[in-house]
């Protein structure tokens, strides 16, 4: 069963959409246990523009840990969705070592009616 998060972004603001995971016990993926839930790397990322004024919005999605190295790798940089449009991202674009990277999205530019309604699927 498909687990979900869900987003609107409206900020320049970084939004962190999944978190760097923590392995307390261990095993063989998924590495469940009590307290334990390793969701792994989306299956699919969902970005929808969804501006009133009908602007294309720039948005950038990476993965971070200041502690490793690289510590930012992107995923989409400076990419313009259209004003209406989705975009819709999945394996094997979205494989990476979640116990190392966050998953992190970022509007870089904003007008005051434009807002992105992100979706994550694991």
């Amino acid at each position: 069963m498909s687990t979900f998060k869900y987003f609107n972004v409206s900020t320049t603001a970084e939004t962190e959409l999944a978190a760097i995971e923590t392995v307390n016990k261990t095993g063989t993926y998924p590495y469940t246990g009590i307290g334990v839930a390793i969701l792994g790397p989306p299956k699919y990322v969902t970005m929808c523009n969804k501006d009133a004024s009908g602007d294309d919005c720039v948005v950038e999605l990476f993965i971070e840990n200041t502690s490793a190295t690289p510590a930012t790798v992107h995923i989409l940089h400076d990419t313009i969705i259209p004003s209406g449009a989705t975009l819709i991202l999945e394996e094997p674009e979205l494989n990476y070592d979640t116990t190392v990277y966050a998953l992190k999205f970022k509007l870089t530019s904003v007008a005051a009616t434009q807002l992105v309604d992100i979706k994550v699927e694991y």
